[in-house]
């Protein structure tokens, strides 16, 4: 019958180890985060004059604006090598491509013909733009940067929005994963799956260190709730039903949390030695963190481009538990030889 029971765990943590090393990923959201390729400022500056108010790199400045409204405004960017660009693109920063964008969104040159500066190292640039004609909120993306530069260049640049018909910006996003859920996540449940497993080949002799492994468990996961909650803007609880798909994730939460609450109580079960009740509310908190963290690898969207840059991530989640296993362990038995020496 053990062999059966571990037969069937080595089955359920391989499948979701190997979903990880296809699709996972443990690294934050970095879409505003351009010091990862470039660098910002790099000796670049950047700001726009719109209708007497200046907006510098730093500004979260917001304009109201009706549809169709065209506006002209200049921009003054200082730095070697220079251009000024206003991308024709639409993500998650900028939507530029929904706003009409004069006299170009392409690269524009220090000392070109829409450069009003004819200092070198120096441009002035007058745009005109035109408003779209949807209510909405429009973030328009301008930077400076170095046209000498292959690859990523360095650069500043600034985020100027629009409100049109009192549209609100856009709640921030926020991925499931940006609390390293996935590393803390993992490493809990590989000390949780190796203490049961051991615990079930030979109960007598791995017990403490089922123990000590299952309470590390619960550490990291309480960790990891923690640093979730953290993420959050408190002020605005409608960010934490955001997610799709909606259930998938409500459901992830819930499995968690029933988890942390039932390994709690498989501590104290265990530790008032109440086996039984221990070994039932362990496996349901088992049958809970797999559940939920297979459910978050749904959430997230599969990375199979970012291979490389969860490489780390999936070694880390190896490495920290049993990291930590080794040295809990290797305290226990230090404090076991010394109440030994002590009688």
């Amino acid at each position: 019958m053990k062999k059966k029971i571990f037969v069937l765990f080595i089955v359920i943590i391989s499948l979701p180890i190997f979903l990880l090393v296809l699709n996972g990923t443990a690294t934050p959201d970095q879409v505003l985060d351009h010091d990862i390729c470039h660098t910002v400022p790099g000796g670049y500056t950047i700001s726009a004059d719109i209708n007497g108010t200046t907006v510098n790199p730093s500004d979260a400045i917001i304009f109201n604006v009706t549809t169709s409204d065209v506006i002209i405004f200049n921009v003054t960017a200082t730095g070697t090598f220079l251009f000024v660009q206003a991308p024709n693109e639409t993500t998650t920063v900028m939507q530029n491509k929904d706003i009409k964008i004069l006299p170009t969104t392409d690269k524009i040159l220090d000392g070109s013909g829409e450069d009003k500066d004819s200092n070198p190292n120096s441009m002035i640039i007058t745009f005109n733009i035109t408003i779209p004609e949807t209510d909405g909120f429009y973030y328009l993306f301008i930077l400076a940067g170095n046209n000498s530069a292959s690859g990523a260049p360095a650069f500043s640049h600034i985020i100027i929005g629009f409100s049109v018909g009192g549209v609100a910006p856009p709640e921030p996003e926020f991925e499931i994963f940006d609390h390293f859920g996935l590393l803390l996540g993992m490493s809990a449940l590989i000390l949780l799956s190796v203490g049961t497993i051991l615990v079930l080949i030979n109960e007598n002799k791995f017990v403490k260190i089922h123990g000590i492994f299952s309470g590390a468990s619960w550490i990291l996961t309480l960790i990891n709730a923690i640093s979730l909650i953290n993420q959050f803007d408190l002020n605005n609880i409608d960010i934490w039903f955001s997610f799709e798909p909606f259930w998938v994730h409500v459901s992830h939460i819930i499995l968690g949390a029933t988890g942390l609450f039932t390994g709690l109580l498989s501590m104290l079960f265990g530790i008032a030695a109440e086996r039984k009740y221990a070994k039932l509310t362990g496996y349901i908190t088992l049958a809970c963190w797999w559940t939920g963290y297979i459910l978050g690898l749904i959430i997230v969207p599969p990375a199979l481009d970012d291979l490389i840059i969860n490489i780390l991530p999936i070694v880390m989640s190896l490495i920290i538990p049993v990291s930590i296993g080794v040295l809990l362990w290797y305290v226990e038995a230090k404090l076991r030889k010394n109440r030994m020496k002590s009688k």
